[in-house]
C-alpha cells in the first residue's frame, strides 16, 4: 500500500471504531428564490459567496438570462422565462445557454401565460455548516480574482429562521406604537420557531440605508450535507 503501511491503516480503522462515528462533510445544497434580480449585462456574471468564520467563500457563479432574448429560443414554444445558468470563465454564450447548465429560474408570475416558476439550486462541495451570511456580487467574465467585486445583495443566515424576520417584526412594532390604528397593526404575527440543521436568510439589496425599508430581493436556504457514519 503506497504511502501508508497495512498495519497503520488497520490501526486507523480501529481508532474510528473506538470513536463510534466519523463526521464526513459532503458540502451543502443551496436553494434560492430570487424575486428581484437584473439580467446579466454583456461581459458580466453574478457570484454567490458565503461568509464562514469571517472569510468570504466562493460558492458558485451564474448568469441571469432571458430565455428568448439571450438564448434564442422560440417565443411560440418557450415562455419568456428569466433563467439562472451556471457560468464558468471562458465558456461561450451557447454553452451557458445549454440545458445542462440550468440551475433554475427567477421567481415569476405571468397570469396571461399561466406561468408560475421559480427556484435555483446550487450544489457545492464547500463546508457551509457554519456560514454566518451570504452575498451576491457582479463580476467581470474571465475575472480570476477570487475577491468579490460589486456586492448587490446580501442575507444574514439563521438556524431555520431568517434573521430579517425579527428585524421586520421589530420595525412593525415600533411603527404600531406610533400609529396603533393602522390595520396592519391589528395582528402582528409571531416569529416562526427556529429549527436546527437548515440555515435560512432573506436577501436585501445593498447598500442598506434603512433596515426597516430595505428592498427584499429573494430568499435563501442552506442545507449542510453532513453524514454521521456509524461503524
Amino acid at each position: 500500500m503506497a504511502g501508508i503501511s497495512f498495519k497503520a491503516a488497520v490501526l486507523g480503522f480501529g481508532l474510528a471504531l473506538s470513536l463510534g462515528c466519523v463526521e464526513v462533510n459532503r458540502g451543502a445544497i443551496v436553494q434560492m428564490n430570487l424575486k428581484n434580480i437584473t439580467p446579466s449585462a454583456d461581459g458580466e456574471h453574478y457570484q454567490l459567496f458565503a461568509v464562514v468564520q469571517g472569510s468570504s467563500v466562493p460558492v458558485g457563479r451564474f448568469k441571469v438570462l432571458r430565455a428568448i432574448e439571450d438564448c434564442m429560443q422560440d417565443a411560440d414554444l418557450v415562455p419568456p422565462l428569466t433563467l439562472i445558468q451556471a457560468y464558468d470563465n471562458g465558456v461561450s454564450r451557447a454553452e451557458v445557454c445549454a440545458q445542462s447548465r440550468r440551475l433554475g429560474a427567477v421567481d415569476e408570475i405571468n397570469l396571461a401565460a399561466g406561468l408560475l416558476v421559480g427556484g435555483v439550486r446550487i450544489d457545492t462541495a464547500k463546508d457551509l455548516a457554519d456560514a454566518e451570511s451570504v452575498f451576491v456580487s457582479i463580476e467581470a467574465d474571465g475575472d480570476g480574482d477570487p475577491r468579490p467585486d460589486l456586492v448587490v445583495m446580501r442575507a444574514d443566515l439563521g438556524a431555520g429562521r431568517s434573521p430579517h424576520e425579527a428585524i421586520i417584526k421589530t420595525c412593525l412594532e415600533d411603527f404600531c406604537a406610533e400609529v396603533p390604528d393602522e390595520p396592519s397593526c391589528a395582528d402582528i404575527p409571531a416569529l416562526d420557531r427556529a429549527r436546527r440543521g437548515v440555515l435560512v436568510g432573506t436577501f436585501v439589496r445593498t447598500p442598506v440605508s434603512d433596515v426597516c425599508n430595505a428592498i427584499v430581493t429573494g430568499d435563501i436556504a442552506v442545507v449542510p450535507a453532513v453524514d454521521n457514519t456509524e461503524f
